[in-house]
């Protein structure tokens, strides 16, 4: 039995999520798909547009035949902390290949990447230095110094999905797993804010934003339509965040990861100024400091997350399945027999485990910022039930 990996957040599950299922079960030569999606909270440190069951079915209805949770432990990392999450779930519950989509399918490229990244060389040192002294930003300094060094467009080389594809070669080495790769070449542009029949994530979530449902409709599969339609808007989370900042120190901000070299002075300050979330975001940007990682710092702070929580936990320590498809009992019955990490389906089995304390309080989060009454109660985790299709 061949099984494929994927790890996405499906945010929601787009036509371009559907055709990376199907060229994966093409070009993989697999019989199963298993999925290792984020929960509540995205990897930009922002509330996932719909609940992470809803989401789950959708990609069991589009493709997928197993769904398990990359712990927001994870998800609210850089882009090297999220890979190392994500491949050692499937990389723990045995997958044989990992798929991913990627501006760049060089796979030749992409290994060059990641060692280059694992074993920087001398001549990239320096000429990401010159570049940040010249005072560009770190992505850019960094894209341009490779760019020059392999010969190839430096605007491609800072893709989110090529970083990620980086660094999820980067993990399988570091993890010493056996797992083949399948890069499938992305269609459309990441950054594209206009709507077609393969548009980005983000200009869905925008169109839907400005009141363009039925326009963001055709962008997604027809079996994922009506779930994406019944998902209620989210309330901003401006209140709650300048509340829990304002009421930390500048020694507790510090211990907030991704926080260092005075930034948490700056945060305290701004935090006391600053009417909302934008703003505060808008007031802390810098070079060194990119939008993304000033939203997670953001996130972090609101879930209470610490540095000292990411240190203690190097790699998950379970899997949990929350979703699956039920004429995909062959699947369970192989991961259990392959798998280097319990696999959970029941929430109450992770109680006192203290990456999962950290899931419940980024669900009870996500429930406060919706709409319907019904959505906003508490301990979603262990009420909701499992999903088959």
């Amino acid at each position: 039995m061949k099984i494929a990996g994927v790890i996405a957040e499906y945010n929601p599950f787009h036509n371009g999520h559907a055709h990376h299922l199907n060229e994966t079960r093409r070009r993989g030569n697999c019989e199963y798909i298993v999925v290792c999606m984020d929960g509540s909270f995205t990897q930009r440190g922002e509330p996932a547009c719909m609940d992470k069951w809803a989401r789950a079915r959708i990609a069991l209805k589009c493709g997928a035949d197993a769904v398990f949770e990359l712990p927001a432990l994870w998800t609210l990392q850089p882009a090297d902390g999220f890979a190392r999450g994500g491949v050692a779930v499937l990389g723990g519950l045995g997958c044989d290949l990992l798929s991913f989509g990627s501006e760049e399918t060089d796979i030749n490229l992409l290994k060059t990447l990641a060692e280059m990244e694992e074993n920087e060389p001398p001549e990239l040192r320096a000429a990401l230095r010159r570049g940040l002294e010249e005072g560009k930003s770190h992505a850019r300094a960094r894209g341009e110094a490779l760019s020059m060094l392999l010969g190839v467009d430096a605007e491609k080389l800072n893709s989110p999905n090529l970083i990620l594809a980086t660094q999820y070669l980067r993990e399988i080495g570091a993890q010493n797993l056996k797992m083949e790769v399948l890069p499938v070449r992305r269609i459309g542009n990441y950054h594209d804010a206009t709507l077609g029949a393969f548009a980005s994530a983000s200009a869905i979530r925008a169109a839907i934003s400005d009141g363009k449902m039925e326009e963001a409709l055709t962008c997604v599969p027809e079996s994922a339509r009506e779930e994406l339609r019944c998902a209620g808007q989210l309330h901003p989370m401006d209140d709650l965040l300048l509340h829990a900042l304002r009421g930390m120190s500048p020694e507790e901000i510090a211990e907030i990861p991704g926080v260092g070299e005075g930034l948490e002075q700056r945060i305290a300050r701004c935090a006391a100024e600053a009417s909302g979330r934008a703003e505060l975001l808008e007031m802390l940007k810098c070079k060194r400091y990119t939008r993304a990682r000033l939203s997670r710092i953001c996130a972090c702070a609101l879930l209470k997350m610490t540095k000292s929580m990411v240190e203690s936990h190097a790699l998950p320590g379970y899997a949990r399945l929350i979703g699956m498809r039920q004429d995909a009992r062959p699947l369970l019955r192989e991961l259990k027999a392959r798998s280097s990490l319990p696999i959970v389906s029941d929430a109450t089995q992770l109680r006192g485990d203290p990456v999962f304390a950290l899931e419940c309080r980024a669900t009870d989060l996500r429930a406060l910022l919706c709409d319907e009454p019904a959505e906003r109660c508490a301990g979603q985790e262990f009420t909701r039930k499992f999903v088959r299709i």
